[in-house]
């Protein structure tokens, strides 16, 4: 079940590596599709994943972002961690505790990135 575009004038959604803040972490923005995914996945490999997601400006998800958050949260089990999501969006918290991605990865508030180490430059994957 994906949540609703705020409209016709939505931003195509992007998902851009940020290494050059407090923590590494994924940021998704805009309306998350079967496009940004796919940018994503082709520019940035599974092993350089961060074990953090900041969705606070996610305005859309369909079927393939949910997909993908189910991936990212795999691959921190897999390693013994687990993914921590940044200030999901009313909307977003309602559709991870159906589809189960809360059972596998924990909310933590956009000020507890301050608490961890700066990393290098940027990199990004968008998609139109």
């Amino acid at each position: 079940m994906p949540i609703p575009a705020a409209g016709p004038d939505v931003p195509p959604g992007a998902i851009r590596l940020v290494e050059d803040a407090p923590v590494r972490h994924l940021r998704f923005t805009g309306a998350i599709g079967r496009a940004a995914v796919r940018g994503f996945r082709l520019q940035i490999r599974p092993a350089a994943w961060p074990a953090r997601v900041d969705l606070s400006e996610v305005t859309s998800l369909d079927a393939a972002g949910v997909e993908l958050l189910v991936h990212l949260a795999r691959k921190q089990k897999r390693t013994g961690g687990e993914l921590e999501v940044v200030q999901p969006p009313a909307p977003l918290r309602q559709l991870m505790e159906q589809s189960g991605l809360t059972r596998v990865s924990r909310w933590v508030p956009a000020d507890a990135a301050a608490a961890h180490r700066p990393g290098p430059a940027t990199s990004s994957a968008a998609s139109a």
